[in-house]
């Protein structure tokens, strides 16, 4: 698994961040807690949390 970066996520909807927070927690079983795709599922978790946390900048 690979790190999405901040903008990737920010594009998307909240609907699509949800969703996809829930495939990753759904997939960080499948990985070793040692291994690379774990720390980088952490990550994507983590990122989404953020980007989710903060308002929504569009107008009206």
């Amino acid at each position: 698994m690979r790190v999405l970066p901040l903008h990737e996520l920010q594009q998307m909807s909240r609907i699509e961040l949800c969703d996809l927070a829930a495939q990753i927690t759904n997939r960080l079983p499948d990985y070793p807690e040692t291994s690379e795709a774990y720390a980088n599922a952490r990550i994507n978790l983590r990122n989404i949390r953020r980007v989710l946390a903060c308002p929504d900048p569009s107008p009206g």
